[in-house]
């Protein structure tokens, strides 16, 4: 029954936060969401920041299942990085409450949504950090900086499929796994250090 009213509250405040943003959500609007007086959302979550990261967690969470999910031992590691970058960005892309964030940061500059993003973004790198060291004790790659290494990568890849998107024109998958293997992957898979 606690757990059913945790998700319930989660639910709602994901769906507010979605609507209204950081700045925008009240401990009141979620209650009316949820169906369930603001003191029972006191019971479950200390503050609206307290129930904001909670959301923004178990997005982290999603994100690492989406890595685990989209890496493949039998394959290489091109495939699985170019697999991975797709699928969280696609995420990333299409999760109301991350979109909501973008825009909050760029109309307002709220310091918890931009705080969230990075969040967000330090999580993605991370799980690309771990997928590069992997490759690298298999001597699949070269790799002196595994953390800046991920960053780079996924920076270059949300410059190409977001931001050329947004001046140019929309990519299709092929198109960016093509690009990013031949003008970004290329040098670390063959790299001469090996």
């Amino acid at each position: 029954m606690v757990k059913n009213k945790r998700q319930k509250i989660l639910d709602a405040a994901t769906a507010t936060f979605s609507e209204y943003g950081y700045k925008g959500t009240t401990m009141d609007k979620v209650a009316a969401v949820a169906h369930i007086g603001k003191g029972t959302i006191y019971t479950a979550f200390k503050n609206k920041e307290e129930l904001f990261n909670a959301i923004l967690q178990n997005i982290i969470e999603d994100m690492a299942y989406i890595c685990h999910q989209y890496i493949d031992p039998a394959k290489g590691v091109k495939e699985n990085i170019n697999n991975v970058l797709y699928e969280l960005l696609t995420y990333r892309k299409k999760h109301q409450f991350l979109q909501k964030l973008s825009e909050e940061v760029t109309w307002s500059g709220t310091i918890h949504a931009h705080n969230a993003l990075k969040r967000v973004e330090k999580a993605i790198v991370e799980y690309l950090k771990q997928l590069l060291i992997h490759a690298h004790t298999q001597r699949k790659i070269y790799l002196s900086t595994p953390e800046i290494t991920a960053f780079l990568l996924y920076k270059q890849y949300m410059t190409l499929v977001v931001e050329f998107e947004k001046d140019y024109y929309s990519l299709s998958k092929e198109e960016i796994i093509h690009i990013f293997n031949n003008h970004i992957l290329f040098s670390l898979i063959h790299n001469k250090e090996i």
